[in-house]
């Protein structure tokens, strides 16, 4: 019996080393993702966004890459400095990631950046167009960001502009206290002077104010014929309707950080028709697939049809960015052989050149030094009878101009 129970301990000793050897029961690896993102909060409408697009991804690859399961940790950042901070530490600290995207708010991006700083994982982000984070970010071949710069929030408008009203036309300006209105001011006080326009006035408001009467009926008082809003989502609600009601026949409204999200315009009713504003993504686009990925990089018709079948709604810029951004990072960590070095993850990431719902995606260096930068070039639209309509460029506009002041 001795010699019996000896011989079996052997034989099943034997098997579990072939068994292990051929990695039949050894346990599978996991590639941890970091996702940082605004889920509570004034932001919360970009973190939704952009979380529903890393489910379908992931959704997309069937949960892995290379055999390896993809398991996203998200984090509320709460849409403030202090909750940003906090979770970039524990993911970075704790839970070791060394893959990250997000968040995407401009100010909860900066204030990102000395905690990627400690580690340094490879960082995709979907948002923070501040040049501030683009000067941030110089030279580090680490960050791969999608979202477009904010000069192109002000350069393409003005262009759009100056070509159906002429020069000489006068702009007025309203801008928050925040990260974003006060990074933005620059751009636009650059932008549409270079064009030929006239700024004749500059109102400062506090974020998240209920009342902006009083900075907009000083904007009256200047007569300006385009009226610039530098502002986020939460606020460009505030401001499209105390403009409705307080009349103040402008011809031309423009909100480059707001307009072209259903939520601000299912939010503000009626207010939202003639305004102008800025987007790398437009639902509709009909833009071709990627012949050797199908799968993962559908014709976007297709890929918005699968987007509204799963979440009943409309796709939105941040869905979509996010959607390309992790499908991006997951064929970069494919074609690396695994997630083991973010070194290589990062090389094959910088090689990459895919048809996506965003249009091509292929990163490039940019004049203010960013290392990677993707889905640079922004379209201008105007809202016309509550749908959203092409300007500009001429070359793919789908519509004029319609002013009725």
């Amino acid at each position: 019996m001795n010699t019996l129970r000896h011989l079996r301990h052997i034989v099943m000793t034997g098997l579990c080393g072939l068994l292990l050897a051929s990695g039949i029961v050894q346990a599978q690896k996991v590639i941890r993702i970091g996702a940082p993102l605004e889920l509570t909060g004034k932001f919360v409408t970009y973190g939704t966004q952009a979380q529903r697009g890393i489910e379908m991804a992931i959704e997309a690859v069937g949960g892995s890459v290379n055999g390896q399961r993809i398991e996203v940790l998200p984090r509320d950042v709460q849409s403030s400095n202090p909750g940003t901070i906090s979770a970039l530490t524990e993911l970075l600290e704790k839970e070791k990631v060394s893959f990250i995207i997000g968040p995407v708010a401009s100010g909860m991006v900066m204030a990102a950046v000395p905690a990627w700083r400690q580690s340094k994982p490879l960082w995709v982000v979907p948002g923070g167009g501040a040049p501030s984070f683009e000067q941030a970010i110089a030279s580090e071949s680490l960050v791969f960001h999608t979202f477009a710069w904010g000069y192109g929030y002000h350069d393409g408008p003005a262009k759009a502009l100056v070509a159906v009203l002429g020069k000489g036309r006068k702009v007025g300006i309203i801008y928050t206290d925040g990260a974003y209105g006060r990074s933005h001011l620059a751009d636009a006080r650059k932008h549409y002077p270079a064009e030929g326009f006239q700024i004749v006035a500059e109102e400062l408001v506090r974020e998240n104010a209920t009342d902006m009467n009083p900075a907009l009926q000083k904007i009256r008082l200047a007569k300006p014929d385009v009226l610039v809003c530098l502002m986020q989502t939460t606020d460009g609600i505030v401001v499209a309707k105390q403009i409705q009601i307080a009349k103040l026949g402008i011809p031309v409204l423009v909100g480059p950080g707001f307009a072209q999200f259903p939520t601000w315009a299912e939010a503000v009713g009626d207010a939202a028709n003639g305004w102008v504003g800025t987007s790398s993504y437009f639902v509709g686009q009909t833009l071709p697939g990627d012949p050797r990925y199908p799968k993962l990089f559908p014709p976007s018709n297709d890929w918005e049809a699968a987007f509204r079948n799963k979440y009943k709604r409309e796709p939105e810029l941040v869905s979509a960015l996010a959607y390309t951004s992790a499908m991006m990072l997951f064929l970069a960590i494919e074609r690396a052989g695994g997630a083991d070095e973010k070194e290589r993850v990062a090389k094959e990431l910088s090689n990459l050149e895919v048809s996506t719902p965003m249009g091509v995606g292929r990163f490039v260096p940019t004049p203010g030094g960013a290392v990677h930068q993707a889905f640079n070039e922004l379209l201008v639209f105007q809202r016309q009878a509550d749908k959203i309509v092409l300007v500009w460029p001429k070359a793919r506009a789908q519509g004029q101009f319609q002013f009725t002041n």
